[in-house]
């Protein structure tokens, strides 16, 4: 013990605790066994009176607390008493209290003449009725102060807050809360993110350009140089088997996007056309394309009404699902669109402007809000709250953005290698806090969010070839893919020995922890008092 913790506050704290769990036998017994009451006979009384509804005898007991904002909460009772008086249709008593108690007060005038509409409305007992005792109680908690109420659930509080700290403090915290636990401290060892290969998936026959797990984790849809895309289904020990092999390109695919349902993907040939396939069947039931143009990137619509492109003449298309061309009017851009997306309220549509700007077009008031970048965009991913957006820079650099309100850079990344290709990164992880990024020297590289330091918290090996694109598992917080120019996707989760490992080191503090208690409760009996 420091000596920071006074024995009386935490018993009220445990006491509190025990009330609003529903053990009230056990509270009143520490209560009466410590001989520290959680709140003092004049307090007590009050919350009796309150809980009660006995507004006029709990005003009487309140002046005997003294309390600074006494007012305020004599205004809190009065109001209770005023909208129990409505309820019974008194009104002309309803009237004297906001006249002759609550107005004196000086505490809400401006509360005074809404509850006077109420009255006048006739209407009081529809819109509002007197608050049970307990929810009174609740209202106080804001006005008592600590020492004298203690805030409800203020163990569970201080708790959660400890557990926060120490999610904070985790370099690679990386589980579901439910994973959380009191019995020990929390720390997230490296293997935590993925860090080993599970599985190489070897079934395209060239450069895998683009990668993207479904929604619901499922799973993974690939496109490569040899001009197909893949559907791989994930089995319940964390398998992939091919599902479905997507042919009918002409030219190579550069990516392939789930619907917003996982039922359908669009896959984009290499300035060529876009095409949807139903997942179930591996069919392909549309073809979009306009004028002989080409597209080179493409995306759905928030709800999966209509299709986005990015044409090989550097204009944004938007089609109805069943190839109709709707009407949009944004301009031709500088320079290729190599991504597209709409934000999940189908508000904002981004894209590249100009060659250092991201353009947020709004498709409400068609209003245009820019991000000025300071060297040439080569791609950028949305996270799935779109309140962040990732930019990929010629100049090997990967900015985050917070793109609610007016838009800011929040952090830079580097360390990942990029010269000649379009190198994809996206968030992952345990409420995306985390960033993995493909690089042309054959590795994976991953960044820890919140980390002050903007080089790589992990770099994964095992690639012989570039890697283009990476998309982390939404449902597996442990499960990243990566597609390379060396024909094959890697599968990486846990490091199973390094686990392993900590786990058997963890078991090692443990036993020795509970050793030294053992030895401290024997030299405690010998000596017939605690050291």
């Amino acid at each position: 013990s420091k000596g920071l913790i006074k024995e009386s506050e935490v018993i009220r704290i445990i006491t509190e605790a025990l009330y609003s769990l529903g053990y009230g036998e056990s509270g009143i017994r520490l209560e009466k066994e410590s001989g520290i009451p959680l709140h003092s006979t004049i307090v007590k009384l009050f919350l009796e009176q309150v809980n009660n509804g006995e507004w006029d005898k709990s005003i009487v007991t309140l002046k005997g607390i003294q309390l600074q904002n006494e007012k305020a909460v004599t205004f809190l009772l009065l109001e209770q008493k005023f909208f129990e008086f409505l309820k019974l249709e008194k009104d002309t008593d309803a009237l004297g209290i906001l006249r002759k108690e609550m107005l004196p007060l000086g505490v809400n005038n401006k509360r005074v003449h809404e509850l006077a509409s109420v009255l006048i409305s006739a209407s009081g007992k529809d819109a509002e009725c007197v608050n049970p005792g307990s929810k009174v109680v609740e209202k106080l908690q804001n006005l008592f102060p600590p020492a004298i109420l203690i805030p409800e659930k203020r163990l569970e509080y201080l708790l959660e807050m400890d557990l926060d700290s120490q999610m904070s403090c985790c370099e690679f915290h990386n589980i579901p809360d439910s994973d959380l636990s009191l019995y020990s401290h929390h720390h997230c060892g490296i293997h935590n993110i993925p860090s080993e290969t599970l599985e190489t998936l070897e079934k395209h026959t060239d450069e895998v350009w683009f990668l993207k797990f479904s929604h619901n984790g499922k799973y993974l849809a690939s496109s490569s140089k040899d001009k197909s895309a893949i559907i791989w289904e994930i089995d319940a020990q964390g398998k992939f088997s091919e599902k479905h092999k997507l042919l009918g390109h002409v030219n190579p695919v550069a990516m392939v996007l789930w619907s917003p349902d996982d039922k359908q993907v669009l896959t984009c040939g290499e300035d060529e056309v876009i095409k949807r396939w139903v997942v179930d069947s591996g069919e392909c039931v549309q073809t979009y394309e306009t004028d002989g143009v080409g597209s080179v990137s493409c995306g759905w619509f928030h709800d999966g009404s209509g299709i986005i492109g990015g044409m090989a003449d550097r204009r944004i298309c938007l089609w109805n699902l069943d190839g109709t061309e709707i009407e949009h009017e944004q301009v031709q851009r500088e320079q290729k669109l190599s991504d597209v997306a709409m934000t999940a309220d189908g508000k904002w549509l981004v894209s590249v402007g100009r060659v250092c700007e991201i353009s947020l077009f709004n498709r409400e008031t068609r209003a245009v809000r820019l991000i000025p970048e300071e060297d040439m965009i080569t791609s950028f991913s949305l996270s799935k709250d779109n309140k962040h957006l990732l930019i990929n820079l010629i100049t090997q650099k990967i900015h985050m953005w917070n793109i609610e309100g007016e838009p800011y850079l929040c952090s830079e990344y580097t360390g990942h290698k990029r010269s000649r290709f379009i190198i994809r990164s996206c968030f992952g992880g345990y409420k995306d806090s985390f960033i993995a990024s493909g690089s042309e020297d054959s590795q994976v590289y991953i960044w820890k969010i919140l980390r002050p330091q903007k080089e790589p918290c992990s770099v994964l090996r095992g690639h012989s070839g570039a890697v283009n694109c990476v998309s982390w598992n939404p449902t597996d917080l442990h499960m990243l893919a990566s597609a390379s120019d060396d024909g094959t996707i890697r599968i990486w989760g846990r490091d199973k020995k390094l686990e392993k490992q900590q786990q058997q080191q963890q078991k090692k503090r443990l036993a020795k922890a509970s050793a030294v208690a053992a030895a401290m409760k024997a030299m405690t009996v010998t000596t017939g008092k605690a050291l």
